[in-house]
């Protein structure tokens, strides 16, 4: 991204009286810039209400770090990192509950001793199988099918292209089905019983 060229006329003045606490400094840098960070944060988590979070978030820390801003930088790029890192953390907090969630219902699926044994030795193998694929096709599997994540979202975390988001997910599916093809009886099984 390039910065420079979406540099405010006399940042570097904004910036020397927004140092000095001007909330008219403040204001204007915030009418140039809210836009372009609710957009990222919009565009990267598809959600509206996180993304006015995250630009609220970015803005309040621009406010209380004001003292900590270089002049000679363009602000613009300190907002892109705060806001970048929200993101992130935002990612980060999604992956720990959905993977919560996953196995939450894990534990709560049945109460017949019999069928929670079948189950338990089923989920160790499904276990086992993911354990075995290809290190990038067991991230993404995982991902997907264990945390739920979408296709935009698993590419944006590993930094790579949907196209090899999908490539890796078909490669991961046929492994597994061919590896769990004994266990497909065992799952229908249970799965009828719920």
């Amino acid at each position: 991204m390039d910065f420079d060229k979406e540099v405010l006329p006399d940042e570097f003045l904004l910036i020397e009286k927004l140092r000095q606490g001007d909330e008219r400094a403040f204001r204007d840098i915030y009418d140039h810039y809210w836009e372009k960070q609710y957009d990222m944060a919009w565009y990267k988590l598809g959600n509206r209400e996180q993304a006015e979070e995250i630009t609220q978030e970015t803005f309040v820390a621009l406010w209380t770090r004001r003292e900590d801003l270089d002049p000679a930088k363009p602000v613009g790029a300190w907002l892109y990192g705060v806001t970048k890192n929200l993101i992130l953390n935002t990612y980060r907090k999604q992956l720990s509950h959905q993977k919560y969630l996953q196995q939450a219902p894990l534990r709560e699926m049945t109460n017949n001793t019999a069928e929670q044994l079948s189950f338990n030795e089923l989920n160790e193998v499904v276990r086992q199988q993911i354990d075995q694929l290809p290190d990038k096709c067991r991230e993404v599997f995982t991902l997907s099918r264990i945390q739920g994540f979408n296709t935009r979202q698993i590419a944006e975390a590993l930094n790579i292209s949907p196209k090899t988001v999908n490539n890796h997910l078909v490669k991961a599916l046929r492994i597994m089905r061919g590896n769990l093809k004994d266990y497909i009886a065992l799952l229908i099984l249970l799965s009828l019983r719920k």
